[in-house]
């Protein structure tokens, strides 16, 4: 998103381009109704050429909010001007998104923004040790992208723990050194192995979703026997509730084997996913707890 806007101000400087995250356009509509002051918001709408919302998906089951954005997009359409949409989802899954709004997200152009491939990862490490004005062999580079696949700030993160280690030392990295930070950060690591063994090694559809649930356990302080348990208790409940949506999204298990791994039945696991998915939009506790744990699972 950051990327769009900035290169729109390189090709036409006087537009207006302006960034929001989701949560800070609903801040802004919601103190607007609050004070009485939302001609004064639309305003400052029409002063803007090309509005960037980032994770519209947390937009949903806010009526009033999805209202006013509704008459703002129109506005925008009408007018010519330009918004760039993202989600974590396309258009028709957004779930407890009004339909007109739904509909006209799918008119544009949707692009699906997939994880960088191996070239692109190395491209990456490259610019960023440019912009350091640092050194690393492409061989060692090599091991770094086979490693880490889906997670541009992790890369970013190992490139600046290796830049630090060489400081230290006052040597050459090696490939020890390579494989000492990604152990530190969680990766199994087998020297000398192709890509596509570093990816059997390291699919979340291969790791053990046995060891997740502990991981959650132990993250919340409970047993592995309550989260299987009837028990009702907040925590206990909302350790379950993430499990069973890690192994529909992550492990692509089916809701029957959902259901018979945690002793419950198909409808019941259902609910529960459901019920997380709305949690995760509203509570930024659990928003932080579940990506902690996709991070792991990742």
């Amino acid at each position: 998103m950051q990327a769009i806007g900035n290169e729109i101000v390189v090709n036409d400087p006087k537009k207006t381009v302006i960034y929001l995250p989701t949560t800070k356009l609903i801040d802004e509509i919601v103190q607007a109704l609050k004070t009485g002051k939302l001609n004064n918001l639309n305003r400052k709408f029409d002063d803007i050429d090309v509005l960037l919302i980032d994770d519209i998906q947390f937009l949903a089951n806010k009526e009033k909010t999805e209202e006013i954005f509704h008459n703002l997009f129109n506005d925008f359409q009408m007018k010519k001007k330009q918004i760039v949409i993202s989600s974590d989802r396309p258009p028709k899954e957004l779930l407890y998104i009004e339909p007109r709004l739904k509909s006209r997200f799918s008119l544009g152009l949707v692009a699906d923004i997939q994880a960088p491939d191996f070239e692109t990862r190395i491209a990456i490490l490259q610019a960023k040790l440019d912009s350091k004005g640092e050194y690393i062999d492409f061989e060692l580079l090599s091991i770094v992208a086979q490693y880490v696949k889906s997670n541009v700030r992790e890369l970013e993160g190992i490139l600046n723990s290796l830049i630090s280690r060489k400081k230290f030392s006052g040597t050459e990295l090696t490939e020890n050194d390579i494989y000492g930070v990604l152990r530190m950060l969680g990766y199994t690591t087998t020297p000398q192995v192709s890509e596509m063994q570093v990816g059997k090694e390291n699919t979340k559809s291969e790791q053990s979703f046995d060891t997740v649930v502990e991981l959650v356990a132990n993250y919340y302080g409970i047993a592995v026997e309550e989260i299987k348990s009837d028990s009702r208790k907040k925590e206990i409940t909302t350790a379950r509730q993430i499990l069973m949506l890690l192994a529909k999204k992550y492990f692509k298990w089916t809701l029957e084997r959902i259901g018979e791994y945690f002793g419950k039945n198909h409808a019941t696991a259902i609910y529960a996913i459901g019920n997380i998915e709305k949690k995760l939009k509203t509570d930024e506790n659990i928003q932080h707890d579940y990506n902690v744990f996709i991070e792991r699972v990742e």
